[in-house]
């Protein structure tokens, strides 16, 4: 996802973390511009390698931190690799689904609003005893044909 130029100038930045209710650091503002202007879903080190162009002090560790936090908040949500060793960030918050390519390790969201109603149809069917679902987000792995 490639954030347009309005999304990541600093107003709209700091405006985005008041409303998750962060305080708008220096480092959370280049940490989630960087989250919000790198393609595909970046792993935190990623994010620490495009954020210490801009600010050499910062550290992996407030990167994992800004990112945890921005997870907690609501801001960007984690993705887990086919293996679920490496965690990625996916800025989109809005309901979609990912696909995991094993070939290339490459995330892909992927909408379709009939897939979500038949998982909405099937879970209403089953009457979960005490479970009411919110939202769902599928993860599936496979691999990319080649065309």
């Amino acid at each position: 996802m490639h954030a347009s130029a309005s999304a990541v100038n600093p107003g709209a930045l700091r405006s985005r973390l008041a409303q998750a209710g962060l305080r708008a650091t220096r480092q959370r503002l280049v940490i989630l511009e960087s989250l919000l202007t790198l393609p595909g879903h970046p792993t935190a080190e990623q994010v620490h390698r495009h954020v210490v162009g801009h600010s050499p002090s910062i550290s992996l560790g407030t990167v994992y931190k800004a990112l945890d936090s921005f997870v907690a908040a609501g801001l960007t949500r984690r993705v887990a690799s086919a293996e679920g060793a490496s965690r990625r960030y996916d800025a989109d918050c809005t309901e979609h689904h990912h696909l995991f390519c094993t070939d290339t390790q490459e995330i892909i969201d992927y909408c379709d609003p009939q897939l979500d109603e038949l998982i909405r149809q099937f879970f209403a069917a089953r009457e979960l005893e005490g479970f009411q679902p919110r939202s769902f987000s599928l993860h599936v792995v496979g691999t990319r044909g080649m065309k």
